[in-house]
């Protein structure tokens, strides 16, 4: 994420009780949807909606992973009654298991990152498939193409 809708200016943040999120954290919601990932290339500050993580002692790509993938753990967590909610209280207590070694973390996180990679080549290429068959049953259902 390295561009948002809204900003904040620097007098609305010193009025303010947001801080600013270095780059390469963790923007995570905690509200309402819980466990939607981020990660900013910028810095930048969120609502109350979010719980950001800053990594100190791990690769960034993997962490991002890694909480993606704890979406269902975390909303078992969550209290509310309107809305679901993730608190930081509950996040603090919430525990991964991961490997020790950064560069571990990042060749698994490249491996990730290249198949999603991969897998957005392929829905582009399926979408433009599937454009190219709508054009043509244009063309064929009107009568414009004709095949004999």
């Amino acid at each position: 994420m390295s561009d948002t809708e809204r900003t904040i200016s620097d007098v609305g943040l010193r009025a303010s009780s947001a801080e600013v999120i270095p780059p390469n954290s963790i923007i995570m919601t905690s509200r309402a949807t819980i466990g939607e990932c981020a990660i900013n290339t910028v810095p930048m500050t969120t609502n109350q909606g979010f719980k950001n993580l800053v990594p100190t002692k791990a690769d960034p790509e993997f962490l991002y992973y890694l909480m993606t993938m704890q979406k269902e753990r975390l909303k078992q967590l969550c209290g509310g009654s309107t809305f679901l909610e993730i608190g930081k209280k509950q996040l603090q207590r919430f525990e991964v298991v991961c490997p020790v070694e950064v560069d571990e973390q990042t060749a698994i996180a490249t491996v990730l990152s290249d198949m999603d990679a991969e897998i957005t080549t392929l829905e582009q290429r399926r979408k433009k498939t599937r454009d190219i068959k709508q054009a043509m049953m244009q063309e064929l259902l009107t009568g414009k193409t004709r095949l004999l």
